[in-house]
């Protein structure tokens, strides 16, 4: 009991005495944990300590700041193509290149690219850094082999160059059905209508592509491939071809080069494809006016047609049909700009309405030769290209003709012509090849 002469505490006084009391406790326990971990931890303690070591999340350390994000440049880019009649340092002026910098592309490229082998359709690329005047890359194209740059140097000098392409080429057999013409045949069948014009020169001796054609023909060709890069370039050599038509029947030939270095064609007999004239003077038109009689178109009246008509665009190439010497050159009256060719045995042929002359009086041709172009000169209506033979002064069909062929293979070259032409004629016919 209290005295009552002892005064009362004051309220809250038991709960801070207490408050004290446990916080000295905690002092005490702390300060003895303390001391305790001055001393050497006991064996289980540090299989513990490890334990929580394998066990503890490693720690990362920071991280860099992130790097600075650089704009890509972008580039002007300016393709044009060579204009007819125009140099490439003209192309150059029309470009609004800095100054100096077309003389300096010349000077780049002036040991590297023939200039006088531009031609019209060149293409030629410009590309630049958007804001800079400067040259990032000059680009002239002619083909996907031929291609030329021009960069600037660690100096900032000009440098030129021809891109290095790889070559291959591979040997592929080319069949059609002829629907329409060859030309569009091969196109429906994937292939460039460039193949038409080098089948119909192996078989001009045999195959008149203008009027022997018809549809449901077939024709198969054997012939290299060029690639640049994967891409078909060219084509190479026709290696072999055949046509079987309904007019022409079946012709085959196949090309051969002697142990004397000489290269023609041949049958599977060994036959000589080439014959005194060819089938036609040019290589792909087609037939507009026949021989004989008929209504002339600028007369008005009945008369007669001394040869043959072949419709084409003007500046197509025209060759001679056989060997021969150049017996009159130029301008023929109704003719126009003509050419007449004097051959052996009496025959002379007759060329006329073309736009170009590329002989002379007096010069001998062979056959093939380009002796001129298609025109309209002359009593003409449209370009075309009038065509006639004559012997002893007497005008005969250029359709008609027969001529015998050539000499065969030499007996002494037929072992040769049999072990080279085999694997081309399997090829051919679609056989395997080892």
């Amino acid at each position: 009991m209290l005295d009552p002469r002892e005064s009362p505490p004051p309220p809250g006084r038991g709960r801070l005495l207490a408050a004290s009391a446990a916080l000295a406790a905690i002092l005490t326990i702390a300060l003895l944990g303390a001391l305790g971990r001055l001393r050497a931890p006991a064996e289980p303690e540090l299989a513990a300590l490890a334990a929580a070591a394998q066990t503890a999340p490693a720690v990362s350390p920071a991280a860099p700041p992130p790097a600075a994000r650089v704009a890509p440049l972008r580039m002007s880019t300016l393709t044009v193509r060579l204009a007819r009649n125009q140099t490439l340092s003209q192309a150059l002026a029309r470009l609004q290149l800095a100054p100096g910098q077309a003389k300096a592309i010349l000077a780049a490229l002036a040991d590297k690219f023939p200039f006088r082998r531009s031609r019209p359709g060149d293409q030629i690329q410009v590309e630049r850094v958007e804001g800079e005047a400067g040259l990032h890359r000059f680009t002239y194209r002619q083909s996907a082999a031929d291609e030329w740059t021009v960069l600037p140097d660690e100096g900032g000098a000009l440098r030129g160059e021809k891109r290095a392409v790889a070559l291959t080429t591979e040997v592929a057999r080319v069949e059609v059905e002829i629907r329409g013409s060859v030309w569009e045949s091969l196109q429906k069948a994937g292939e460039d209508p460039a193949l038409a014009v080098l089948a119909a020169d192996v078989l001009a001796w045999d195959v008149d592509f203008y009027q022997d054609v018809r549809a449901g023909d077939r024709m198969k060709v054997l012939v290299e491939k060029v690639f640049a890069d994967g891409k078909l370039l060219r084509y190479g050599e026709v290696l072999a071809a055949g046509y079987e038509g309904s007019v022409t029947g079946a012709k085959r030939l196949f090309r051969y080069t002697d142990p004397t270095g000489q290269t023609s064609y041949y049958d599977d007999q060994g036959h000589s494809a080439r014959r005194g004239f060819l089938k036609s003077p040019l290589k792909y038109a087609h037939l507009t006016s026949g021989f004989g009689a008929r209504m002339h178109p600028v007369l008005g009246y009945v008369k007669a047609h001394q040869g043959v008509d072949y419709g084409a665009p003007i500046g197509t190439p025209v060759w001679a049909v056989g060997d021969g010497t150049v017996a009159q050159a130029g301008w023929n009256g109704a003719c126009g700009k003509s050419v007449t060719l004097h051959h052996r045995n009496g025959y002379d042929t007759v060329y006329c309405h073309l736009s170009a002359v590329a002989v002379h009086a007096g010069a001998r041709v062979l056959q093939k030769q380009l002796i001129g172009a298609v025109g309209v000169t002359g009593r003409s209506t449209g370009p075309h290209l009038h065509y006639a033979v004559r012997r002893d002064g007497a005008f005969l069909n250029p359709l008609s003709l027969k001529l015998p062929r050539e000499a065969p293979i030499a007996e002494a070259h037929r072992a040769d012509f049999e072990a080279k032409v085999a694997p081309l004629r399997a090829r051919l016919d679609g056989a395997p090849v080892a």
